[in-house]
C-alpha cells in the first residue's frame, strides 16, 4: 500500500501521457490521475477521498500561465508536493513560481531520468530547481523561522535519523517528515541535510551532533 495520490494536469496530450507513464514507472504502487486543465486537476484534487501527495503541473495551458494560482494551490494543498513542468526558463519567473512555495521547477527539455531523478528528490523533501543551463536547490528567502515541530525534525536529522525513523519517534507519517524537511530546507536556506544541520548549529537552533548524519530515505 502507498499512501502517493499523484496529479499530473498538461494540455498537450503526448508530454501528458509521457510524465503519467514515467510517474507508474518510478511509483508503481501509486495511485495516478492526469487532467488537460488546471481546473480539472483542482477538480480532481476537491472530490478525492484523500488529499493529493503531489501536483505536476504545466505552467501555461491554452497560452495563459497558472502562476498567479500557485499560491492559492499551496494553501489549499499544504502537504503536498507542487512541481511545474514548463519550457518557460526566464529567471524572473522561475523566481515568483518558487515563491509561491512550489518545491520543484522542471524545464520540459529534461530526460526523462533527469525528470525521475527530481521527482525522487521532492519526495525526500529537497526544493529544486532545473533550467537548460543548472539545477540547484534553492530556499525561500522570506520563509519563517522554524516552529518546534521542525526544529525537532532537525534535532534527529542532526542524529542520524532517517525520515523513516524519525516519522516513527514522532508518531506522524514518512510523508509528513518529508513536508517538514522541505520546510527546514526552505527556511534555512540550504539544500541537503548536512547543510541543514551546519546552519542549525551555527544559529544556535540546535547542538552539535555526536553521531553522523544518515539517509535520507
Amino acid at each position: 500500500m502507498t499512501d502517493d495520490f499523484i496529479i499530473i494536469a498538461d494540455d498537450h496530450p503526448i508530454f501528458r501521457e509521457g510524465i503519467f507513464a514515467l510517474v507508474q514507472q518510478l511509483l508503481p504502487l501509486s495511485r495516478v490521475e492526469a487532467a488537460d486543465t488546471f481546473a480539472s486537476a483542482l477538480n480532481i484534487a476537491r472530490l478525492s477521498p484523500s488529499p493529493p501527495s503531489m501536483f505536476i503541473l504545466d505552467l501555461f495551458f491554452d497560452g495563459v500561465s497558472i502562476a498567479s494560482s500557485l499560491r492559492a494551490l499551496r494553501d489549499e494543498f499544504r502537504l503536498a508536493s507542487i512541481v511545474v513542468i514548463t519550457m518557460a526558463s526566464d529567471r524572473p519567473l522561475i523566481d515568483a513560481v518558487m515563491a509561491a512555495g512550489i518545491n520543484g521547477f522542471i524545464n520540459k527539455a529534461a530526460s526523462p531520468d533527469e525528470i525521475k531523478g527530481i521527482l525522487e528528490a521532492v519526495r525526500e523533501g529537497e526544493v529544486v530547481v532545473q533550467s537548460p543551463v543548472q539545477t540547484t536547490t534553492i530556499c525561500n528567502p522570506s520563509a519563517p523561522s522554524l516552529s518546534q515541530r521542525q526544529i525537532d525534525v532537525l534535532q534527529l536529522i542532526a542524529k542520524g535519523r532517517t525520515n523513516k525513523e524519525i516519522a516513527i519517534i514522532l508518531g506522524i507519517s514518512p510523508f509528513t517528515v518529508r513536508i517538514h524537511v522541505s520546510a527546514v530546507f526552505r527556511a534555512l536556506g540550504v539544500g541537503t541535510r548536512a547543510g541543514a544541520v551546519s546552519k542549525g548549529i551555527a544559529t544556535g537552533l540546535i547542538a552539535a551532533p555526536l553521531g553522523s548524519l544518515g539517509r535520507e530515505s
